[in-house]
C-alpha cells in the first residue's frame, strides 16, 4: 500500500505478500544453488524437485512397505529328551515318549517396513501328542505324552544393506509363549514342565536380483537366530527359495519353498516321587515348507 509523506509517496508492500512468496524464492534460492553446485545434472534436479515441494522443502516421508505371508510346514520331532540329572535319568523324546510321527502346520506372519526399520508379528503352532502304553510297558496304563511350542512372536529388523527386497541385516525376537512338555496318565500321576519366554538375537538376507524373466524374478531367503534370554534357549535358521511375479500397482506376489530347523532347550523343575527335582529339555524339529507371499 503506498505511504504519503512530505511531498513523495513511497510503495510498501502488504505483509501477505511476504508470508506467501518467502518460503517460495527460499526454496527457489536453495533448489537453485544445489542444483549448481551438482553441475545440472537431470537426476539430481529431478530428486531436488520432489524435495523442495510445497512449504517444507526438507521432509521427506519414507514409504510404508511389508509383506504378508502362509506357510504350510511339515515338522518333526529328530531328537529330544527330557532328563533328571541328579538321578541319572533320561527319557527319549521319541523312544520312551513315542513322540515321532510329522505333523502339518500353518503358519502366518505380518511385516511392516519404515526406512530401514521393520516390525514382524507370527503366529506359529507346534504340538505333537501321542497316547501309548507308558514307557513301552504291556499292561501298564495309557500316557498322553504332549509337546507345545505355540503362539505369537514379536520381531524387528534393522535392515544394514537395502535395494527394493533385497536385505542384509540384524533382528531381535521375542516369544510370546513358552514351550511345555506334559505327561499324563489315566492313573494318579504324570507331570508338566516349563520353559520360559526365548529372547533371540539373529540375521536376515534376502536376495531379490533387478534381472527377470518375462517380469518374474528368482528371491532367495536366509534367517538364522540365536539365544540370549537365560533359561529357554532358542536356536532356528532357515534357508528359502522361489519365484516373485511381476510388479503391479497392487504389490507382487512370490511362490517359495524351504526347510527349517529349530532346538529348543530349558531347564525347569517337577515333582518326582514325591519330591521336586531339577529337570533338563531339549528338542529339535525340522521340516520342509511351502510359503506364499505378498509384498506390498
Amino acid at each position: 500500500m503506498p505511504w504519503r509523506g512530505p511531498g513523495k509517496e513511497v510503495w510498501m508492500p502488504r505483509k501477505g505478500l511476504f508470508r506467501r512468496w518467502l518460503p517460495r524464492i527460499a526454496a527457489g534460492m536453495i533448489w537453485g544453488m544445489l542444483l549448481f553446485s551438482s553441475g545440472g545434472s537431470p537426476a539430481v534436479a529431478q530428486e531436488l524437485s520432489g524435495l523442495l515441494e510445497g512449504y517444507s522443502p526438507f521432509i521427506y516421508l519414507p514409504g510404508l512397505q511389508g509383506e504378508m505371508k502362509g506357510r504350510v510346514t511339515w515338522v518333526q520331532i529328530i531328537s529330544g529328551k527330557q532328563s533328571i540329572p541328579d538321578l541319572g535319568i533320561d527319557w527319549d523324546l521319541r523312544d520312551t515318549f513315542n513322540l515321532t510321527s510329522g505333523h502339518w502346520f500353518v503358519d502366518y506372519m505380518v511385516r511392516a517396513q519404515l526406512s530401514r526399520l521393520s516390525g514382524r508379528l507370527y503366529y506359529e503352532i507346534r504340538d505333537f501328542a501321542v497316547t501309548s502304553p507308558f514307557q513301552n510297558i504291556s499292561g501298564q496304563a495309557d500316557t498322553t505324552a504332549r509337546f507345545s511350542y505355540s503362539g505369537i512372536r514379536l520381531g524387528a529388523d534393522l535392515d544394514i544393506f537395502q535395494r527394493k527386497r533385497t536385505r542384509l541385516g540384524a533382528d531381535v525376537d521375542f516369544d510370546l509363549y513358552s514351550p511345555v512338555l506334559t505327561e499324563s496318565i489315566v492313573t494318579p500321576g504324570g507331570k508338566s514342565i516349563d520353559g520360559s519366554n526365548a529372547v533371540t538375537l539373529g540375521v536376515h538376507g534376502i536376495y531379490n536380483p533387478v534381472m527377470n524373466c518375462w517380469g518374474t524374478s528368482p528371491i532367495l531367503e536366509a534367517r538364522a537366530r540365536w539365544p540370549i534370554s537365560q533359561n529357554t534357549k532358542v536356536t532356528d535358521w532357515e534357508v528359502s527359495g522361489g519365484l516373485t511375479s511381476p510388479d503391479t500397482i497392487l504389490g507382487t506376489m512370490a511362490l517359495k519353498g524351504g526347510y527349517r530347523r529349530t532346538t529348543v532347550q530349558f531347564t525347569a523343575s517337577q515333582a518326582f516321587q514325591n519330591r521336586g527335582v531339577g529337570t533338563d529339555f531339549d528338542v529339535v524339529m525340522s521340516g520342509w515348507f511351502t510359503e506364499l507371499i505378498y509384498y506390498y
